[in-house]
Formats: C-alpha cells, sequence, structure tokens
C-alpha cells in the first residue's frame, strides 16, 4: 500500500516532465543560421571548401576560414555539407575574407570552373536553398 502510493505520485510527475519536454520541442530554443559564407580554394590538386555560419553578414576572419574544423575537401564533402545545412538557407559564396581590401589570405582563395560553380549552385537549389555568387568582378560565375 504504501508503495502504490509512493509510485502513483512518481508516475504523475514523470508523465509532467514529458508531456513538458514534448510542449519544449514544439518550441525551438536556438536560432538555426539561415545564412552560411562559402569560401573556396585549390590546394595539392584538388579543391577545398570552407563552410561557416554567418549570422550578420561577411564577418568571419582568415582563421574560421582555414580551420581545419571547417575543411572540406572536395566537392563530396561540400554536398554532403549543405545537405546538413537547414531548408531556406542562402550560402554566400565569396572570394574575400571580410571588408573591402584584400589581404594575403584572400589571394588563396579563388573559384572552381564554371562547371563545378554550376554543379554546387544546382546540387544546393535541389536542396531548396541559394547560392549567391559574391565577387570583386574579376571572376564571376
Amino acid at each position: 500500500m504504501i508503495i502504490r502510493h509512493a509510485v502513483l505520485p512518481a508516475v504523475i510527475c514523470i508523465i509532467m516532465v514529458l508531456c513538458a519536454a514534448a510542449r519544449q520541442a514544439d518550441k525551438p530554443d536556438r536560432v538555426v543560421p539561415m545564412g552560411y559564407e562559402l569560401y573556396s580554394w585549390q590546394q595539392n590538386g584538388g579543391w577545398s571548401f570552407s563552410v561557416v555560419p554567418s549570422p550578420s553578414g561577411a564577418n568571419v576572419s582568415a582563421e574560421e576560414v582555414f580551420n581545419k574544423k571547417f575543411l572540406l575537401a572536395g566537392v563530396k564533402d561540400l554536398k554532403r555539407k549543405i545537405s546538413g545545412l537547414p531548408k531556406g538557407a542562402t550560402i554566400f559564396w565569396v572570394d574575400r575574407i571580410g571588408g573591402p581590401t584584400q589581404n594575403m589570405e584572400d589571394r588563396k582563395l579563388s573559384y572552381p570552373p564554371p562547371a563545378a560553380v554550376q554543379d554546387i549552385k544546382k546540387y544546393a537549389e535541389s536542396h531548396k536553398m541559394k547560392v549567391e555568387i559574391l565577387s570583386d568582378g574579376q571572376d564571376q560565375h
């Protein structure tokens, strides 16, 4: 009898906690970034990419761009990353890091051949994402 009286309140508490958790799941508690910056450069005979969140525009440092944590080796890795981004995201493909002045790290950045750029854009669009190529005007695809 005492066990029943102890178990029943415990079960009720567990049910209440589960109900509260289910309601919270409907309300996301963190904002998912909808803007991302994509950087590309040639390395060791292939293409390397970096995709980093950009919640408020082009404000990513060179350390972030070339950080191994964000490094994607080849188009296959890039597509895998793109497929994991939220639908509706915008990917800003840029050829310079930060502000309007060019620095030493910018010289590493370039776009792959036009066919590869189009392939990547179509892949992103098939996953309901928009790709905007932001260039200084010299290498627009």
